[in-house]
Order: C-alpha cells, then structure tokens, then sequence
C-alpha cells in the first residue's frame, strides 16, 4: 500500500501517476490522517509543504516506514531520461524558464517548483530534458535522485520557519549534489561562499560577476560582455538586447548560457533564443512610467537578498522602496548601506520590526494598505525616480500569494496612469 500525504497540485500528481502505474494508493492530508491508517502501508510519498517536523515523519520513523518526497517518486520512472535541476534562495523560476527558453520546447520540458509537478512529466511519457525548479523542500527529502546538470544559483537566510536554522536550510540545498557522479555537471555561482564550496563529485563550473580565477572554467562577465571559458576556448556573447534587469539577472543568464552549451547548443542559436526570453511577471518587471517615475513590479521578492539585487540595479537612481509583510528571517539592516533609497514605504504584520533595523535611513513611513504606501511613495518621486515594489517577505499577512500581491500593485500603477 502506498499513501500519499498532501492533497494540492502536487499531491493529485503523484496519486494519478501512482494510479497509472498499478499502486494501491491511499490519499491523506493533515485533516483526514490517522496514524491507525499506516497499518497497510509500505510507503509514504510527502507534498514538499509537509514539514520534517510534521506528525508523519515521527510516525513514519516509529513504524519504519520508507518516507520519500514526490521528486523521489517521479525519479524513479524517469532515470533513463535528461534532468536539469536548479535551485538557489532566489532566481530560480527565472532562471528556470531560462533554461528552457535557450534548449526550447521541442527539447525539454519545465516543471517541478515552476508549476508543473514532475510527476505530470512521468505521466505524460515527455521524451524530453526534465528543466526542474527545485525548491529546499523538494530536496529535503530526495534519497537517489540525480540530475545530469544541477545548478546552484545563490544562497541567504530563507524559510526558516520549515527549516528552523539557517544550517539545516543550507545543508537541503547541498542534498542536491550529493549523488552527482564525476561525469555530472554542477554549475556554481563563484560569487557566493556558501555556493561556490558545495561538496560534490560532480565537475564544477562556476559563473561570476568577475574574472574567474585560473585553472577555473566557467563564464564570467568583463565590459558588457560574457565570457565563456571551457577548454581553453573563449566564446564571447553579446547581453546588449536582454530584456532583464539588474546584475542578478546576469547571473540567471550566466546559468542558462552554461547549461545550454553543456547541452551542445550553438552560440549563435543560444543568443538568439535569450533574444526571445520575455522576463516573468512580478519579477523587476518594467510596468511603464508615470510623469518620468519608473515604476518596478518585484512582487516575487521573499528574501532580504533579493531586495538588495533589486536595490543594486538601480544603485545610480533615486529609489522610493515599498516593503514588508511577514519577515522569513533576513536581516533588514544591510539595506541601510544604500544611500540612494529617498524613502522606504512599509507595509504588512512586521514593519514595526523592519523599521528598528533600518534607523539610518531617514524616510521611514508605515501604512496599512499597500495602496495608501504606493501613492504616498508616488507623491514623493520626482522625474527620474524609481518606485520598486520589492517586499523581501511572505505576502500571506496581507494577501493571498506574492501574484496577487504583484497583480494589486499592477492595477494601483494602472490607476495612478490613467488619472
């Protein structure tokens, strides 16, 4: 008997694949599970929403049931076939689609994290390269899974109220290269300590913002341009016509670049299909002007981290910042290094707490609703100015995901337009 613990998207995945494949399957979540119910059961498949801490686990533990995450269930039917996973504190799902964007359709598929359970994958038979968003739940609870190319993008303090230590969180992130063989690739952000040193048999390939250090092979950025050195051969590609912004974004493309030509692609192809990449919504996306202030949708900003590369990219800029919402445990106080914030605007369940870690920034105001923050910020920007929404928090205080925050402040901008 197998049960399947969690009844989302990713829950129905893994039980219509364990029906196709024969499973006498039992279906749970946390408000039907009884522990009498594991009398039967050979195994257990979890939701990456169900915690390491969560009454299953224990249970699974006493009674020496297998317990295993729904990647480690799909993996099993799927260990002939092409896997690309990433995973990082930030830029994954950009990243990502990244990735896919450059291979294309007819070559892989997206899924995992970024929407599309990997189990739907498996049960649509999909002969193609499995592009994985992995998140540090997902991974928490992998066993054999392997990809062929697994990319590490960034790590900072993140969902510590799952993982409860910082080190804990780290140490699922590094689960992702442990079965890496020597004939596997990591690609590894050099910028990043924690990610540059992640222990692992597989070949390391690194990107960074500046030369890489000799014997190291990998691509790096120098003058506009990318540089990509493997084999003792540069290739050099050309960023001029990418639709993204800021320095971070560099890095997803540095990624996707390395994957890409890992993978065989051409040069001349992988420039053109970055040409096409279209940024995803409420990530530093541009929603336009109003009196010469650009208004910058980062709806998808969780973390501290991605809100100082929000900040990094408009370093030469007057920037009216709107933040807050449910702290995950960043530090707040880094941002007060950055002298060109005119004013920050808070909002949500902890800006009373964000506000003593940012003291030396004069402008501090609080507000209620997310509107009220966006049209004081507006009234206070001058021609030039950049009014980035990036909240480097949960949005659950407030709303109902980080979409539905970013379409709100999409239809306040819109307002602000059209009056």
């Amino acid at each position: 008997m197998l049960l399947i613990y969690g009844k989302g998207l990713t829950g129905n995945s893994a039980y219509n694949l364990a029906k196709k494949l024969g499973y006498k399957v039992l279906f749970v979540d946390d408000k039907d599970y009884k522990e009498e119910i594991l009398k039967d059961v050979q195994e257990v498949v979890v939701s990456p929403g169900v915690p390491f801490f969560n009454k299953i686990y224990k249970d699974c533990k006493k009674k020496r049931i297998n317990i295993i995450g729904e990647i480690e269930f799909a993996y099993r039917f799927f260990k002939e076939k092409d896997i690309v996973a990433i995973t990082g504190t930030d830029g994954k799902s950009t990243t990502t689609k990244l990735i896919h964007t450059v291979l294309g359709s007819d070559n892989s598929v997206i899924g995992g994290n970024y929407g599309i359970p990997f189990s739907d994958i498996v049960l649509n038979s999909e002969n193609k390269t499995a592009v994985l968003e992995l998140s540090s739940f997902q991974i928490y609870s992998i066993k054999k899974f392997k990809p062929n190319i697994a990319v590490f993008l960034n790590l900072s303090v993140d969902h510590l109220d799952w993982h409860k230590r910082f080190c804990h969180y780290k140490l699922s992130k590094y689960k992702l290269f442990k079965n890496l063989l020597k004939k596997d690739i990591a690609i590894l952000n050099y910028d990043d300590i924690n990610v540059r040193n992640v222990p692992t048999k597989a070949k390391k390939l690194y990107f960074s913002l500046e030369s890489l250090p000799s014997p190291l092979e990998g691509i790096y950025y120098k003058n506009g341009r990318l540089v990509l050195n493997i084999n003792k051969k540069e290739i050099y590609f050309d960023i001029s016509d990418l639709k993204l912004e800021g320095l971070h974004n560099i890095q997803n493309v540095m990624a996707a670049i390395l994957t890409a030509y890992i993978k065989g692609l051409d040069k001349n192809l992988i420039q053109e299909r970055l040409k096409q990449f279209k940024p995803l919504p409420f990530r530093m996306e541009v929603l336009g002007e109003i009196k010469g202030v650009k208004f910058v949708n980062d709806a998808k900003s969780t973390t501290v981290q991605s809100l100082v590369k929000a900040l990094e990219s408009y370093k030469d800029k007057n920037v009216l910042l709107i933040l807050g919402g449910i702290n995950k445990g960043g530090d707040f106080s880094v941002i007060n290094r950055f002298k060109n914030i005119k004013g920050v605007f808070l909002i949500g369940r902890d800006k009373e707490d964000i506000a003593k870690k940012i003291k030396n920034i004069k402008q501090i105001y609080r507000f209620n609703s997310l509107e009220d923050a966006v049209k004081t910020a507006f009234s206070y920007a001058n021609s030039g100015d950049i009014l980035l929404f990036s909240p480097a928090c949960a949005s659950f205080d407030m709303f109902k995901n980080y979409k539905d925050r970013g379409e709100r402040f999409k239809k306040i901008y819109e307002e602000l337009k059209n009056a």
